[in-house]
């Protein structure tokens, strides 16, 4: 299967139980044939009071999501290409510009571009 940074796919993390559940595919495009992980964040229809670092994403027929769900940008993590079950959908732009900005903060990066906020 043929991934792309900002692809909405159904997987199985370690430490989930197995657990399928969506996740949304980060890492550099220019990377993604080269290695057999692929830097990932899970998603969770689970929602929390976290905006500035889990960006909630609506539903659509382009991300493919059946509800509302938070990118979990705090679990970032290397995934196995081979855990991957299908590619669902595609972030928008706009979402995906709110995971980036999600992964400055939560990353500690805000502070080179000083783009501080409250988490």
């Amino acid at each position: 299967m043929m991934l792309s940074r900002g692809d909405v796919v159904i997987a199985a993390f370690p430490g989930d139980v197995g657990k399928p559940r969506p996740a949304v595919i980060l890492q550099s495009d220019l990377f993604l044939p080269i290695f057999s992980t692929a830097l990932a964040c899970p998603m969770t229809s689970h929602l929390i009071e976290a905006p500035v670092l889990r960006p909630l994403i609506e539903p659509s027929p382009e991300n493919g999501l059946g509800q509302p769900s938070q990118i979990m940008t705090d679990k970032l993590s290397p995934l196995r290409k081979s855990v991957i079950r299908q590619k669902v959908g595609q972030l928008s732009a706009v979402d995906l510009a709110k995971v980036e900005t999600a992964l400055l903060h939560i990353m500690g990066f805000d502070r080179l571009i000083g783009a501080r906020s409250e988490a």
